[in-house]
């Protein structure tokens, strides 16, 4: 009998944990989305952003949408993909003027946010927020990617599109800021009534790839001591040539603009003369540099 009241003392006790725990089905949930220049957070800019707040159990939610003039040129080849061109952003507000309200829809910190390849998405905005002297959101991010995989196991990729087109949520693809943002919200809605492990928010955040955008928030840092003269080189504005890489092909020249510390690695932030753009490179993957007579 003994054995038995504590059996169902704990019982009691589980039951009552449980019912302080919040439902992933009442929960507040974001689901966001960018499109960019390019797919490198330190060179490419955002161009639009779009963002969802709903609740799974309930139809109603509120949408964010803002096209974004990233100031520079967006390539012919990522038009082809999202369809905005540099006459669409023209006019529109710069990241800086665009932060605010997209952190007044975010709010509190306890709508969990959510993104498809969050890495993706985070790295841009933290990149944003750091470049706009913005304190970023701090709420949880997790990762779509991970959650579709255990719901629709057989699959045959996971892109948003694909898991749409699987689901009979949609027949054309849009690859829009808020488009994708609510065909995110749709298809997570569905994916929860098969992932009854996560029917607790506890639960789905404690089984999900977890991320925050000060995780990829980067800083200004002077450079190690063996790469001083970097340090002067941008100071004077000096033209480089280096070899890059584990197999460093021809030299290239690069004119540095600042060096930066992400996730416990250097990097310099230079126009690439090769390429005729400004571009990012790892420091200890410049194999030698010396700077070229002016």
């Amino acid at each position: 009998m003994l054995g038995v009241h504590f059996k169902n003392a704990w019982v009691r006790k589980r039951d009552r944990q449980k019912h302080k725990m919040k439902k992933t089905q009442n929960s507040e949930f974001i689901a966001f989305d960018l499109e960019t220049t390019g797919i490198s957070s330190f060179v490419d800019r955002i161009v639009d952003i779009g963002a969802v707040r709903f609740c799974p159990a309930n139809l109603g939610f509120t949408t964010f949408e803002q096209l974004v003039d990233p100031k520079q040129a967006i390539p012919p080849v990522v038009t082809a993909i999202h369809g905005i061109t540099d006459k669409d952003v023209l006019g529109q507000p710069v990241i800086d003027e665009v932060l605010p309200a997209f952190d007044e829809f975010i709010g509190n910190r306890d709508a969990v946010l959510v993104a498809h390849n969050a890495p993706f998405d985070c790295s841009f905005l933290a990149a944003a927020y750091t470049a706009s002297g913005r304190r970023p959101p701090d709420n949880q991010i997790i990762c779509s990617l991970r959650l579709f995989r255990l719901a629709f196991p057989h699959f045959e990729n996971y892109k948003l599109e694909t898991i749409g087109r699987n689901l009979g949520l949609i027949t054309d693809e849009e690859h829009r800021g808020l488009a994708d943002s609510l065909l995110l919200m749709r298809c997570l809605t569905l994916a929860f009534e098969f992932l009854p492990q996560f029917e607790y928010l506890e639960k789905l955040i404690a089984g999900s790839n977890v991320y925050r955008f000060t995780d990829y928030s980067s800083v200004d840092v002077a450079p190690p001591r063996e790469f001083d003269k970097l340090q002067l080189a941008i100071e004077g504005e000096c033209t480089l040539e280096i070899r890059y890489g584990e197999f460093p092909g021809p030299p290239r020249l690069i004119t540095p603009k600042k060096i930066f510390r992400q996730n416990n690695a250097y990097y310099v932030k230079a126009h690439c003369h090769t390429d005729d753009f400004e571009k990012t490179f790892r420091l200890d993957r410049i194999a030698s540099y010396t700077v070229v007579p002016s």
